[in-house]
């Protein structure tokens, strides 16, 4: 038998593709679950995901942000998914069988899960306190009072905050979502 010979870059490469896989695979996995709603499906994105990085590997030192070029990543494939869905007949119906969704509302609901992914996507590229004022005042209910005497600014600071955060999370994601 003959021995397999990796040079040391070859291994370098091995050792932070394998790095990436154990830190990111389940927290990807997370994220294209919650979409997808499908185990299996999620799984088919991430393994198709780290075989596409892996087959760049060669490129890893080009790659600023490595979480956030997977969840690009992850996200391309679940939006490739669900369009791939909501244009096969056959496919859908697997998909949807067993489902509460029904067929009609199959392209309402991949839709909504694209504009739920771009919206995240943007609410995450907020400025930190603005994201947080959006949270505490969008997600939370709280109202610009309250948001205010917790973070130690003012009101008008919390109205401004969230005008600003509001108005670029709007433009963000109407030019993201694609129509099929």
């Amino acid at each position: 038998m003959g021995k397999i010979i990796h040079t040391a870059d070859e291994k370098e490469l091995l050792q932070q593709f394998t790095g990436y896989f154990r830190l990111y695979e389940n927290s990807l996995y997370y994220f294209a679950l919650k979409t997808v709603q499908s185990e299996l499906l999620a799984r088919d994105i991430i393994q198709e995901v780290f075989i596409k990085l892996w087959s760049i590997r060669g490129q890893f030192h080009e790659i600023k942000n490595m979480e956030d070029y997977l969840y690009r990543m992850v996200r391309n494939k679940v939006l490739d998914v669900l369009r791939q869905l909501a244009n096969d007949r056959k496919l859908r119906a697997d998909y949807f069988n067993g489902r509460e969704w029904e067929d009609a509302n199959a392209f309402d609901t991949i839709a909504a899960k694209e504009y739920e992914i771009a919206l995240a996507e943007a609410i995450n590229q907020l400025p930190p306190q603005r994201r947080l004022i959006y949270q505490l005042s969008q997600v939370e209910g709280r109202s610009r009072n309250e948001i205010a005497e917790e973070l130690h600014i003012s009101p008008s600071t919390v109205k401004n905050q969230l005008t600003a955060a509001l108005s670029y999370l709007r433009k963000v994601v109407a030019g993201q979502i694609k129509f099929f």
